[in-house]
């Protein structure tokens, strides 16, 4: 029985490879075999074709190299080896295709998306480090009952999976009324072929993160195996395409799970009923381990619903957001004043408010436990707003004072209250918290005079807050923390978060790191000894370097916190933003993730700058970062700090706003923010060098770089 499944493997793989060739000539033959092939949004080419072979891939032609790769693999002969290899076979040819198929974009209707660009890539890359994403599933085929399949996506939702789709099942689960798209981690990529791109994006995530090199196979496959935690649950009768298709993904170390009866292979081949059966089977098999909080509420509630966003047009009720006042404040009390599972809501509530109702809002959680400290009540509550986010038909914007909260109709429909609100809040305080956090109660209000005498006090806390961080400096402490949480993709990179230079990902900083380690002392967040200081400009201390080295598996071996030329931090591919040196102009780029754009002074875009600086190397003269570490006063320290910004992405620009302003004047240059050129003044060290002279950038004056 296993030799028929291999045979069909095999048959499957020959007419992809079919399919792709003539797929290609025909392009060849209207464009030329020389003309650009690529996928849009990404440094990697084809991915595939990047990640396991040496063949540079930028035209027709270089295509043409790929298939033929491939069609050296396919060779018949019942085994599971020829199987495999013809999977792998299927895998090339259909990258192929699928590049061909996006030459004018996605080719797909909506709500399939095609491919997935590497910006996106990178922006679920934190969560797939923290463990909010714990695993891939990719969903291919056609559910016999669509309800069954419905059901099992939704429950990779709520437990924050990373979901692809292809086949019949986008549109089964479209009209079932899954919610789809980038906002619900769930990616309907389009008709069956289009699951290569579920395969590309794991081997991008090996490109990225792990910094594999084009053409490590060996090394490429054992990282799908190893590390990208992903299983495929294959729906329906499988024809010989489907499976050799289904072959490729175990060459890449991935479990099937078939709802056909097939001949099991331990490990790699699976048959289980659509459902929860199979869904339990998958994880089983990857090792994927979920910590479940069933939070008591109408309505959904997990990592997937994290980047949804609520339009107007969908909203019954909101708060905050220029339309009222709302605020939110954690603060930690004695035991014996804080009632566990305490919720109060005073004032009107949700249900029989008319459509459309802004009101204002104060959000208080008590918090108490034996290990509980007051700086951590600032770490709980920027929690509030990832809690929030998680209901699905509840969005939350913003922190303290200026937090905007909106409650979708589709919410109030299902019975959604603001005391749903408070138990969200109760139970993950506690889930997140549980070592430092005994007792938890909330208390929402409603009324206008109680949120403005409230509002008066937690802008008093703010205060106290600020204050007591400006104490906090590189040199106030005697220890920094490490964050490794990446090294679950990326082995080597170890980030060291400082009172002064927050995680590169955006997410840490250093309040983080000390409230993490006392969550889980065994955990990513450690504290690290600063030891004798080597070089206070550079930041160099010999307890760092030691942990580096030690952490890094003996890769890095020095690193220095405040330069990018020398012994700059490694990255993993999380980072916010990327620093460049731009030699011409003396002084360094800043380009975000977010920016679209290829036109730059240093001749690349993000994605492209990406795959120098991720994957845990040391590149000096680039370096990933949090946007934020911009506003800090060690930014830089050895080459000059803010003063070596000479180029800078108009959103950026805007997203740092007034606080870069007041650090450019702190340091004596209050119009250095409109002597920085960004895309609209220059995309060319010419242009770039051409505007600095004519601004009287401070950078031209600075000690050379190189």
């Amino acid at each position: 029985m296993h030799e028929n499944l291999f045979a069909s493997c095999i048959q499957g793989a020959r007419a992809v490879l079919g399919l792709a060739r003539t797929t290609l000539a025909d392009a060849a033959g209207r464009r030329g075999k020389d003309a650009p092939l690529s996928y849009p949004g990404t440094a990697y080419e084809l991915p595939v074709a990047f990640g396991l072979t040496d063949i540079s891939v930028s035209t027709l032609a270089g295509a043409g190299n790929v298939l033929d790769l491939a069609e050296s693999l396919v060779r018949d002969g019942g085994t599971a080896e020829n199987a495999l290899d013809a999977g792998a076979a299927t895998l090339l040819a259909a990258e192929v295709l699928g590049a061909l198929s996006h030459e004018k974009g996605n080719p797909y209707p909506p709500p399939a998306v095609g491919f997935v660009p590497d910006s996106i890539l990178r922006k679920l890359g934190i969560f797939m480090v923290d463990g909010s994403v714990p695993g891939v599933a990719v969903v291919v085929g056609k559910a016999s009952d669509p309800a069954v399949a419905a059901s099992m996506v939704r429950g990779f939702q709520e437990i924050g999976l990373l979901v692809f789709l292809a086949g019949d099942v986008v549109s089964q689960l479209d009209a079932e009324g899954v919610k789809l798209g980038e906002e619900f981690k769930t990616f309907p990529l389009g008709p069956l072929p289009a699951v290569i791109h579920a395969v590309n994006f794991a081997v991008r995530a090996g490109l990225t993160f792990g910094g594999i090199g084009r053409g490590q196979s060996a090394a490429m496959l054992a990282y799908l195996a190893n590390r990208v935690k992903a299983f495929v649950c294959a729906l329906g009768p499988p024809d010989a395409v489907a499976l050799a298709v289904a072959a490729g993904a175990m060459k890449a170390g991935l479990t099937v799970i078939a709802d056909q009866p097939v001949p099991e292979i331990p490990g790699l081949l699976l048959s289980r009923p659509a459902g929860e059966e199979m869904a339990r089977a998958g994880m089983e098999a990857r090792g994927i381990k979920v910590k479940m909080v069933k939070v008591p509420i109408p309505i959904a509630f997990g990592p997937a619903f994290e980047g949804e966003r609520i339009r107007k047009a969908d909203t019954h009720v909101e708060f905050g957001g220029g339309r009222s006042m709302a605020y939110e404040l954690v603060r930690s009390a004695p035991p014996e004043e804080v009632r566990d599972r305490e919720i109060e809501v005073v004032g009107p509530d949700i249900p029989g408010l008319p459509a459309g109702t802004a009101l204002p809002l104060g959000i208080e959680v008590r918090v108490a436990g034996a290990r509980m400290q007051r700086d951590f009540e600032s770490v709980l509550e920027r929690r509030i707003h990832r809690i929030v986010n998680y209901g699905e038909g509840t969005m939350h914007v913003a922190q303290r004072d200026t937090t905007w909260i909106r409650i979708a109709a589709e919410a109030v429909e299902k019975g959604f209250a603001l005391a749903d609100l408070g138990m969200m809040l109760y139970a993950k305080m506690h889930a997140d918290f549980e070592n430092i956090v005994d007792k938890v109660s909330v208390r929402i209000s409603t009324r206008e005079e109680d949120v403005l005498a409230g509002v008066a006090g937690a802008r008093a806390v703010y205060a106290e807050r600020d204050a007591r961080a400006r104490t906090l400096t590189d040199d106030a402490v005697e220890e920094f923390y490490s964050c490794t949480l990446c090294q679950s993709f990326a082995p080597n990179h170890v980030c060291i978060v400082s009172p002064e230079r927050l995680g590169l990902c955006g997410a840490i900083n250093w309040l983080d790191g000390k409230a993490g380690y006392e969550i889980t002392p065994t955990g990513p967040n450690r504290p690290v000894a600063k030891g004798a200081v080597l070089d206070p400009v550079k930041g160099a201390f010999e307890g760092i370097n030691a942990f580096v080295r030690e952490n890094s598996r003996n890769t890095v071996h020095e690193m220095n916190l405040y330069s990018i030329m020398e012994a700059p931090m490694t990255s993993c591919g999380c980072f916010e933003c990327i620093l460049a040196v731009i030699p011409e102009a003396n002084g360094v780029m800043v380009v975000n993730r977010e920016f679209a754009g290829q036109e730059t002074p240093c001749g690349m875009g993000f994605s492209s700058l990406a795959g120098s600086v991720g994957g845990g190397v040391q590149t000096p003269g680039f370096m990933g970062v949090g946007k934020h570490y911009l506003l800090s006063r060690k930014f830089l320290g050895a080459e000059g700090g803010l003063a070596r910004v000479v180029w800078m992405t108009r959103e950026m620009k805007e997203h740092l706003g007034e606080a870069l302003r007041e650090r450019a004047a702190e340091i004596g240059l209050p119009g250095l923010i409109d002597q920085i050129a960004d895309e609209t003044v220059a995309k060319t060290p010419e242009a770039l060098v051409s505007h600095l002279a004519k601004v009287g950038h401070p950078a031209l004056g600075l000690p050379p770089l190189l």
